[in-house]
C-alpha cells in the first residue's frame, strides 16, 4: 500500500527547508535548509487536504534530497 501526503504535509516541508517560490505565479519553489543544501521542489499548490498520487509524491521526495518515500515521511512525523 502507498505511502500518502496531502498537500499540506509537502506544504510544512518546504516551510521547513525555507523554500520560497523562484518567481511568481510559478510552481518552482528553492530555498537553502538549515542544513545547507540548496532544494528545488516542483509543487503545484491547492489546498491542505488534497492527496498527493504516489509518483508526485515520489518525485517530491527526491528533490527535497530524500531517499524515498518512507524516509520523507518519518522526517514529517519526526518534525511535526
Amino acid at each position: 500500500m502507498p505511502i500518502r501526503f496531502s498537500m499540506g504535509h509537502i506544504k510544512r516541508l518546504l516551510v521547513y527547508f525555507n523554500m520560497q517560490l523562484l518567481r511568481k505565479g510559478g510552481f518552482i519553489y528553492g530555498g537553502l535548509g538549515k542544513d545547507g543544501i540548496w532544494r528545488t521542489c516542483k509543487f503545484d499548490y491547492h489546498k491542505d487536504n488534497d492527496t498527493l498520487r504516489p509518483g508526485t509524491a515520489n518525485s517530491i521526495a527526491h528533490s527535497l534530497k530524500f531517499k524515498d518515500v518512507e524516509e520523507m515521511k518519518k522526517f514529517i512525523d519526526n518534525n511535526k
